[in-house]
């Protein structure tokens, strides 16, 4: 899908004026967009601090991996990272 189709699409489920917000804030900058979004989870550090004490409560690595929409080896750096 090229950008200018991808920009239409945007444009058409945030509308214009959320859109000319965003390219206000971020002018020629790529934004990611993550593929699930959970709001108690936007916070990276709070997310890591949580992941780590639902692995030390027993909780198996493929959970982990569901629950914070994680890679096996991403979910291995945030234990490793005490």
């Amino acid at each position: 899908m090229s950008n200018i189709v991808k920009l239409k699409k945007l444009i058409s489920i945030i509308g214009d004026e959320a859109f000319n917000k965003l390219v206000k804030q971020y002018p020629g900058m790529n934004v990611y967009i993550p593929k699930k979004y959970d709001r108690k989870f936007y916070d990276r550090k709070q997310r890591n601090k949580q992941l780590r004490e639902d692995y030390f409560a027993g909780m198996e690595i493929p959970d982990l991996m569901v629950k914070y929409n994680l890679s096996k080896a991403t979910v291995y750096k945030i234990i490793e990272k005490r």
